[in-house]
């Protein structure tokens, strides 16, 4: 019977996702620290927007890392990764710059800054997190499409890769009834007549019968066709069942 590949649960889909989310969160806090760190260490790299892209797309590619492993169904897998690393770049940059302030000041700098951490970003930064959530929500939309294309495993038979599917002893789909040399039910054996038909070369009921011809009974002569010899015993005819497939 066909193989099926069953679908990850929904609920096991949003757990990956949160757990994806959370190590992007860490991801997104460590760059964001190395990037606001007061150092003169690659000073204009870190500043630079091509920086601040490369983070967003390792968040993006973490969040969406984190389904490689499932087989999700269904829109809910990008739209809850994209969701989770727009979620993940936001938070993470707050942390990771407030954890950078300690660091720089080597101490706690209380919560005078957190007020300004969490005014909204600017727009243009903000446009720059949505790389996140498409890295993100594309990788999970990869699984999907892969997940719906690969569904069902190819059916084979018992013998295998290029054996006709049916159960054992039972003939391929399509193919008549009965083992290989045996008789369909209802139907002659090999060179047995029709119930009610004569042999080759006998005469119909009620006909007289011809005489011997030089070659043999029956009226047979050098060139024609030789009649069948009779069945050997324990051969199958019109209407017995065949045997049981072995």
């Amino acid at each position: 019977m066909p193989q099926t590949r069953s679908a990850t649960s929904t609920g096991a889909v949003v757990a990956l996702i949160m757990v994806g989310g959370a190590l992007a969160t860490g991801v997104a806090i460590v760059l964001t620290i190395f990037r606001n760190y007061h150092s003169l260490t690659m000073i204009e790299f870190r500043a630079s927007t091509v920086y601040f892209l490369m983070e967003c797309f390792f968040v993006g590619l973490v969040v969406g890392g984190s389904l490689v492993f499932t087989r999700p169904r269904g829109p809910l897998a990008p739209i809850g990764a994209a969701i989770a690393a727009f979620v993940a770049m936001e938070v993470g940059v707050r942390i990771g710059a407030y954890l950078a302030i300690m660091l720089s000041i080597q101490g706690f700098p209380g919560t005078g800054p957190i007020g300004d951490l969490m005014e909204p970003a600017p727009v243009k930064f903000m446009f720059y997190e949505l790389l996140a959530s498409l890295v993100a929500a594309g990788l999970a939309l990869v699984k999907v499409l892969m997940s719906s294309g690969a569904g069902t495993a190819p059916a084979f038979g018992p013998g295998g890769p290029g054996q006709p599917f049916g159960a054992p002893g039972q003939p391929p789909a399509g193919a008549p009834y009965g083992a290989p040399g045996q008789p369909i039910p209802g139907q002659p054996m090999p060179g047995q007549p029709m119930p009610g038909q004569p042999m080759h070369g006998q005469p119909a009921p009620g006909q007289p019968q011809p005489p011997a011809g030089p070659g043999g009974p029956g009226g047979w002569a050098p060139g024609q066709p030789i009649d069948p010899p009779p069945s050997p015993g324990g051969q199958q005819y019109p209407g017995a069942q065949p045997p049981p497939a072995p």
